[in-house]
């Protein structure tokens, strides 16, 4: 599959039925709220901005149209939600998510949700300067009514198209398996969101029924 392709079979299948009032997230598919708290809800403007200067990664397999077409079409987060530190939002942390119906991510296969997020790092060296010196097998964690797994830290160098400063970052792969759906979360920062807050954010998944 053409990565624009793919790019662009990925706005598909996603949950239209999310709402958010003040600190709660509900994703009213897979009955479940998620109470943000210190985090805020943040426009997805910010996500288009980024995307609209960032340098991608240099590949001898892409024509300028190509690196358009993948410019172009990478989906844009349902949600995508900040967290302040010491105050500032400058730099400060960024969760982008994305719930989708199981079979857009695996078609009939049965993966589980461990491969789900190793197929979702299989990708990255597309998107950003990321080399693997060895394959991530995360851990999943069970929940009463779903389970989750992250990846390890993804450690990345970026550059925007206005500026030749070398930007330093962390990536890190969030999937959770809910019957028939997947949520997708990808957290990325200046090292400054510690393993401890992220998965506190994950863990204030709770069912609405």
């Amino acid at each position: 599959m053409k990565l624009t392709d793919f790019l662009i079979s990925r706005q598909h299948g996603l949950s239209k039925n999310i709402l958010v009032d003040g600190e709660s997230i509900f994703f009213n598919d897979i009955k479940t709220t998620l109470e943000i708290k210190d985090w805020k809800r943040v426009d997805v403007q910010i996500f288009r901005d980024f995307v609209s200067k960032y340098t991608f990664p240099k590949n001898e397999e892409f024509s300028k149209k190509d690196r358009d077409g993948i410019r172009n079409n990478i989906p844009e987060p349902q949600i995508l939600i900040q967290k302040a530190v010491d105050g500032q939002t400058d730099n400060s942390p960024l969760i982008a998510m994305y719930l989708y119906q199981k079979s857009q991510l695996t078609g009939d296969s049965l993966l589980h949700i461990r491969s789900i997020n190793k197929f979702e790092q299989m990708w990255l060296p597309y998107f950003i300067n990321f080399n693997p010196t060895k394959r991530d097998n995360p851990k999943v964690q069970k929940k009463d009514f779903y389970e989750y797994c992250v990846s390890t830290d993804i450690n990345l160098q970026y550059t925007n198209s206005d500026s030749p400063e070398i930007n330093n970052a962390r990536l890190r792969v969030l999937s959770f398996a809910f019957n028939s759906y997947v949520l997708l979360m990808y957290a990325f920062d200046k090292n400054n969101l510690t393993q401890e807050d992220l998965l506190t954010l994950a863990n204030n998944l709770k069912s609405s029924t």
